[in-house]
């Protein structure tokens, strides 16, 4: 136990933050925030950015891949802050055909690349302009399910509740907690990039090669 306290400790003190290994950036790296990025125009084109959201469609044509974002604010670990309102859409541009059945409706992933001109389109019936980023990594977060259970009624070896549960409700035992359990569903997390090596010359893409997996303090 004091080694877990020893760590924390540390770790606030130090300021560091985890970041999964693929959308993290060296110290000091400017990122281009979305806000920003909407006002400046052609002038944050070029520059580093990492964008957040929750995915709304991809659109597979002849020669690259466009996924669609609601964007959303990411914590200090990289991921998006979904709970709150989303404060406009973005794409990411992929080169090349990459396999939709990973980018699924409604999961949250993060996008590292480089900001590009706008992708006009549509949302509904209205003309929308989306901020757009050429991406060079990704990390893509695992879906949960969060529950809460009390420990006295749930059988954690069966995964069912006491049958007497409505005979003895938990008001009659109040010193009995409730605990919360979260399960993570198994879907893909991860597809190979298309080559970047035909990507434009303002993509300022890193090599590849890192696993998502694997975090390290930033």
């Amino acid at each position: 136990m004091s080694r877990y306290l020893i760590l924390i400790t540390v770790m606030l003190f130090t300021g560091c933050t985890i970041v999964p290994d693929s959308i993290d950036v060296p110290e000091g790296t400017q990122l281009v925030s979305y806000s920003k990025a909407v006002t400046s125009g052609a002038s944050a084109q070029g520059q580093k950015a990492r964008w957040g959201g929750m995915i709304v469609g991809v659109e597979n044509k002849p020669n690259k891949t466009l996924i669609e974002l609601a964007h959303f604010p990411l914590n200090h670990y990289g991921k998006p802050s979904t709970n709150g309102e989303t404060s406009g859409r973005f794409k990411v541009q992929i080169d090349g055909f990459v396999d939709p059945i990973v980018f699924e409706e409604g999961r949250s992933a993060t996008f590292l690349g480089s900001i590009t001109a706008p992708t006009a389109g549509m949302v509904g019936e209205q003309p929308y302009i989306y901020p757009t980023i050429i991406a060079e990594d990704y990390y893509m977060w695992k879906k949960q399910e969060v529950y809460d259970v009390n420990t006295y009624f749930f059988n954690y070896h069966t995964g069912w509740y006491s049958p007497f549960y409505r005979f003895n409700g938990p008001w009659m035992y109040p010193h009995f907690n409730r605990t919360r359990v979260i399960r993570y569903q198994n879907a893909p997390s991860k597809a190979k990039l298309p080559s970047t090596n035909n990507r434009p010359s303002n993509n300022n893409s890193e090599p590849r090669g890192k696993s998502p997996s694997t975090n390290k303090r930033q």
